[in-house]
């Protein structure tokens, strides 16, 4: 069973400071998902807040990346972490990146007069980024709780091991729970 340490306490915890970088990482995708709608809704920075929002995914990929590569599947064997909702979360999030990057489409092609059908694209737009956004917010809460807490239960030496070492190595020094469940 997954260690359990109230958010609260987080900040106070003695292991904290080690999990500053995965936090303030998710607290930047939040400042970037707010400042790409903020440019969105002004017409002429749309095609701004589109390049901030290609690059952001980018660096969304690779963090995934990571996180579905090493972090998850260290933690499933570690500390009996289910990570399926946060893998959930991901496929959701593409789903919603794929509405946003449709309705950016539909901005640049749109007339750039102030007609229905420009206004219309740029609500669709706006919606489809807040969407996102919402989906973004729960997504990283729901993988905080999940990830922090057993990233706090690890001595300061074991989180050194696990950043500093291949997962395939983690995994091999962790045993496998022989038909033994994690709940």
């Amino acid at each position: 069973m997954p260690p359990h340490v109230a958010r609260a306490e987080w900040s106070s915890h003695p292991h904290f400071p080690s999990q500053v970088l995965l936090l303030g990482s998710h607290e930047n995708f939040r400042r970037v998902s707010r400042e790409v709608a903020a440019l969105a809704a002004r017409p002429a920075d749309t095609a701004i807040a589109e390049q901030l929002f290609l690059r952001w995914m980018s660096a969304m990929r690779s963090h995934e990346a990571y996180e579905e590569h090493k972090l998850y599947p260290f933690l499933a064997r570690r500390a009996c972490v289910d990570t399926r909702p946060a893998e959930r979360g991901h496929a959701a999030l593409h789903e919603a990146e794929r509405e946003v990057r449709a309705c950016f489409d539909r901005c640049r092609t749109s007339s750039r007069a102030r007609d229905a059908g420009h206004e219309a694209a740029r609500a669709a737009l706006g919606a489809a980024l807040r969407d996102h956004d919402r989906l973004l917010d729960a997504h990283l809460r729901l993988e905080e709780e999940l990830v922090i807490p057993a990233l706090l239960a690890l001595s300061p030496a074991e989180f050194d091991d696990y950043y500093h070492s291949p997962i395939g190595d983690l995994l091999a020094r962790i045993p496998a729970r022989a038909g033994a469940s994690c709940s």
